[in-house]
């Protein structure tokens, strides 16, 4: 009889038990990384990306938590984006990203800050776990005597296969001189050649002709 007692005790346990295990709350959702932010997109044989009008609606983009954006990608690649000192107060959108070879991929973010506009391509090593150069696409920024205005095509510029950038500059300012003032405009424009798994910056054979081949919407 001692032994039935005994033996009835241990299943009440282990019924007990059962049922608490069975009550335990669901395990929480896995936390995005930043990557998880970006669609990811086949490109067209030439994307252009350049600054929109401010009457237009903006591009649609996932928002990223300004910690996560700004914890994960290194600083080192951020620091040539003067404006961005303060990231507390810009405004981080994911857009897509896709294949440029091997092992590599192109995350394009869009970063904004007041009036200014920002569009980098982030080089993601896939099998380091990551983010290894970024490149500027396109930008908007200055102040009333000046600004700059960057836009890039992004297509196999070389027919290698892979995608290549060509990047227009277009600096604008406003010059005193006497009793008037001056307004003048320069255009430059950049090649950089997806080779060894990174852009590369190459010589232009004609900027001149490649300036007039690939515009830029202006803002002025």
């Amino acid at each position: 009889m001692i032994f039935h007692h005994f033996s009835l005790f241990q299943l009440c346990s282990i019924t007990f038990v059962a049922l608490l295990l069975s009550c335990q709350r669901p395990s929480l959702p896995k936390e995005r990384e930043l990557t998880d932010y970006f669609q990811l997109h086949q490109l067209p044989d030439t994307l252009l990306v350049e600054i929109a009008e401010e009457t237009e609606l903006p591009e649609t983009g996932d928002p990223i938590p300004n910690s996560l954006f700004f914890s994960t990608v290194p600083p080192t690649l951020l620091q040539e984006i003067e404006y961005l000192a303060d990231s507390a107060e810009a405004v981080v959108l994911g857009h897509q990203h896709f294949p440029l070879g091997g092992e590599s991929e192109a995350y394009w973010v869009e970063v904004r800050q007041f009036w200014f506009k920002h569009h980098s391509l982030l080089v993601y090593d896939k099998a380091r776990k990551t983010f290894t150069d970024r490149i500027t696409a396109a930008e908007w920024y200055g102040g009333d005597g000046g600004q700059v205005l960057i836009g890039s095509w992004i297509f196999d510029f070389d027919g290698d296969g892979q995608k290549d950038i060509v990047r227009r500059d277009i600096q604008h300012s406003m010059v005193p001189d006497g009793d008037t003032v001056l307004e003048r405009t320069s255009e430059s424009a950049t090649l950089l050649l997806w080779k060894k798994n990174q852009f590369l910056e190459m010589p232009l054979p004609d900027t001149a002709a490649t300036i007039r081949q690939y515009p830029i919407r202006t803002l002025w």
